[in-house]
């Protein structure tokens, strides 16, 4: 009885761990559909829509142009539930302190070229920073990356490929890795090797971390641990879950401030 019994738990594991590996990537990106069409939200000037040529079709995003320039840039990464047209109200706010702001689309969101995986972020990453760094609006020696959620960790990433004057994470996890062991399975099966502790430990500038105490989606242990990865990480919490804190709300402006102008991204009073 007691070899049955064992024997049907291995399975019922062996089980949830097939489904896991065989959904993940529906569980991470779940509003990729793959299908491209036009962006559909109308811009109104100075907004301008960019769409960076990758290997698998466009990049898209959205650039926000600061009143004086070149200015700091942005580049911000959302999170698995959302597009880029759902924060352009709320991150059009960051050009009153004097930053571009470009939003890029996660690969295969909204009718976006691709699909979500490792290497399409990374390249639409490199392709959005690239695109920045090119334009004479942009102080190319000050774009800042800057994500939610799961944005957070192309963000991160962004800083093995590309210099950064800045990294901004909010609400993320600290690896894939660390995502599967909370769910009881081996990180080994984890297809996209995001590993944002470990580019925060080799990242050379500052890093601003928010994370909810309260989060229930990603707890905030990630958080403690990559802000341990580095002395030059700053951990702000907050009593709060994984989507409704402050830092994305009213905060975000003096939060951001404070933390630009601590490190010459923004100039000080």
């Amino acid at each position: 009885m007691a070899v049955a019994a064992l024997a049907l738990a291995v399975l019922a594991y062996a089980a949830y761990a097939a489904l896991f590996y065989t959904a993940q990537r529906q569980l991470l990106f779940p509003l990729a559909d793959t299908v491209r069409h036009p962006f559909r939200t109308a811009l109104t000037t100075p907004a301008q829509l960019v769409e960076p040529t990758v290997s698998f079709g466009h990049a898209r995003g959205v650039f926000l142009p600061a009143a004086a320039t070149p200015a700091p840039a942005l580049l911000f990464f959302h999170g698995n539930g959302e597009t880029i047209d759902q924060h352009l109200d709320t991150l059009a706010a960051l050009n009153t302190l004097g930053l571009n702001v470009f939003l890029l689309e996660l690969p295969g969101y909204a009718g976006a070229d691709g699909a979500p995986t490792f290497d399409s972020l990374v390249e639409a990453s490199t392709a959005a920073y690239d695109w920045l760094a090119q334009d004479s609006r942009v102080d190319k020696r000050k774009i800042v990356a800057f994500g939610r959620s799961i944005g957070g960790a192309p963000a991160a990433e962004l800083s093995r490929h590309r210099p950064l004057a800045a990294l901004v994470l909010l609400s993320t996890f600290a690896s894939t890795a660390d995502l599967a062991r909370d769910h009881f399975l081996p990180p080994f099966l984890a297809l996209d090797p995001f590993d944002s502790a470990a580019r925060i430990r080799e990242f050379s500038g500052a890093v601003l971390l928010m994370h909810g105490d309260n989060d229930e989606v990603i707890p905030a242990a990630h958080a403690r641990r990559m802000a341990g990865a580095s002395p030059r990480a700053q951990l702000h919490t907050e009593p709060c879950g994984h989507n409704d804190c402050r830092y994305f709300g009213a905060a975000l402006l003096p939060l951001l401030r404070t933390f630009l102008q601590a490190h010459q991204v923004l100039p000080t009073p």
